[in-house]
């Protein structure tokens, strides 16, 4: 790995509301990084430009030495690149919405994606055409123009995605999947149901992205596993009938806890988002298990996005061309939280740090395929990667969680590898909401008939 000053770091969707402004932050603090070449890329001009400024403006403040350039050429931002941080997400959140409601008229509550063990809005498998030819595209360009280079896949569908590069790739593309999602989850519940500290808990999980489970919850050293309990059997219904959940906090909703009593492990993050059709079968239903929202996933959780994407969105700008805008005062030179920059410095700087990843299953989960994502705790350092020893999984946790969302994932992409209408037809056959045959067709047909989807419709014939 060269030195800071010949590295050269590619932001594919230097747009991204949802992660540049934390990137930018985390890369002015790390001085290990500074000197380094930072390409940003996007597809449309106004957030290429948007992100350049953010960029430019914040490094300017605290004196953060980095070369910056802006292109629309994808091949260009990627040649000779160290690392690639994709974060595009092709689909677009109108799109999605779109998608959703086509779905909805022909009677699939919350689109065609929603699914066992994937309930997420923003995590389309089925329908996520666009991701993957994205994520492919920059796979192939990767291997051609910096084949040494490391894949950081942030956009979503994190666990359909890495599996699929690794397995078109057969492993020659480094690849490590990233979300922020379990460790949020596990401050959320440390921090607001029990009480604790998080900087003094010590915790694993383990799963798949979006579908992980605490394996081990210490506190000053100790097992604190019983403080769960104790909160469960003797808190949980009192703090549940004195608290609205807001969006991203289902770790602490009903659901969670049925999960819990019903799987064994403690699910976090994303997870108690998703489950069984029994949280899930329409608002109502919603609405006991997370709360007057009904989670962030629920219609009216949608709605709520929405305008948090929109405030977010302006507020981005205002950070990168408002200069009457103390841009040290709202983005503070400190560490986000994230984590992304702290998986370059690692490996680029050898720091050994243990966090949470997404990588190939090299025994990690003894039940799972070598050739798919899992998301455990792994040290890293330098160019080496290595898996920690996760605790003993239920084995009703493998069979009625873990493998019905692996099952999805391979129904996802025998589709999209197929290109096979019929297939997309044939998965919703086995759906609940589906009543006929010809419902399932006309669905599918709904969503691939919209405008922006033609390049979809063309693939799957």
């Amino acid at each position: 790995m060269p030195g800071a000053r010949d590295l050269k770091i590619c932001v594919i969707g230097a747009g991204s509301m949802s992660f540049m402004a934390n990137l930018v932050r985390d890369l002015a603090v790390t001085g290990g990084l500074h000197g380094a070449t930072l390409a940003l890329m996007d597809v449309d001009p106004e957030r290429l430009k948007m992100g350049y400024s953010l960029a430019k403006r914040y490094f300017e403040a605290v004196k953060a030495d980095y070369r910056l350039e802006a292109t629309m050429d994808r091949r260009e931002a990627i040649r000779d690149a160290d690392f690639v941080i994709n974060l595009a997400f092709a689909i677009g959140y109108s799109n999605l919405g779109a998608m959703i409601e086509a779905a909805e008229r022909h009677g699939y509550y919350r689109g065609l994606d929603a699914t066992e063990w994937n309930m997420v809005n923003t995590y389309p498998t089925f329908t996520a055409y666009k991701q993957y030819v994205v994520a492919l595209g920059i796979a192939e360009d990767m291997l051609e123009l910096a084949p040494d280079a490391w894949l950081i896949q942030v956009s979503n569908p994190v666990f359909e995605i890495s599996t699929l590069l690794y397995r078109r790739t057969r492993g020659k593309l480094k690849i490590i999947g990233y979300c922020h999602g379990a460790v949020g989850g596990v401050e959320l519940l440390a921090r607001r149901a029990l009480g604790l500290d998080p900087r003094r808990v010590e915790f694993q999980v383990a799963g798949f992205n979006h579908v992980v489970f605490l394996t081990r919850f210490r506190y000053d050293g100790e097992d604190a596993y019983h403080l769960i309990d104790e909160w469960v059997e003797k808190r949980f219904e009192e703090f549940w009938r004195g608290t609205v959940l807001g969006p991203w906090e289902e770790t602490l909703s009903r659901a969670a806890v049925d999960m819990y009593r019903l799987y064994g492990l403690y699910p976090v993050g994303d997870t108690a988002r998703s489950g069984t059709w029994k949280y899930h079968r329409d608002l109502r239903t919603k609405q006991y298990w997370y709360g007057p929202l009904g989670g962030v996933d629920s219609e009216i959780g949608w709605a709520i996005r929405l305008l948090l994407n929109r405030r977010a969105m302006e507020r981005l700008r205002r950070l990168a061309f408002d200069p009457n805008v103390d841009i040290l005062r709202e983005l503070p030179p400190t560490k986000s939280g994230e984590r992304i920059v702290d998986i370059i410095d690692s490996i680029a700087n050898r720091v050994e740090r243990r966090l949470i990843l997404n990588i190939p299953n090299k025994g990690a989960l003894s039940r799972v395929p070598p050739d798919v994502f899992v998301e455990v705790p792994a040290r890293i350092s330098g160019e080496k990667i290595t898996p920690e020893q996760v605790e003993p999984l239920p084995s009703r946790l493998y069979s009625y969680v873990l493998y019905p969302r692996l099952e999805r994932l391979e129904w996802a992409l025998e589709a999209f590898e197929a290109g096979s209408r019929e297939l997309l037809v044939d998965i919703l056959m086995r759906d609940p909401r589906t009543r006929s045959y010809e419902q399932a067709r006309e669905a599918v047909e709904a969503v691939l008939n919209l405008p922006f989807n033609e390049d979809m419709r063309r693939h799957y014939r």
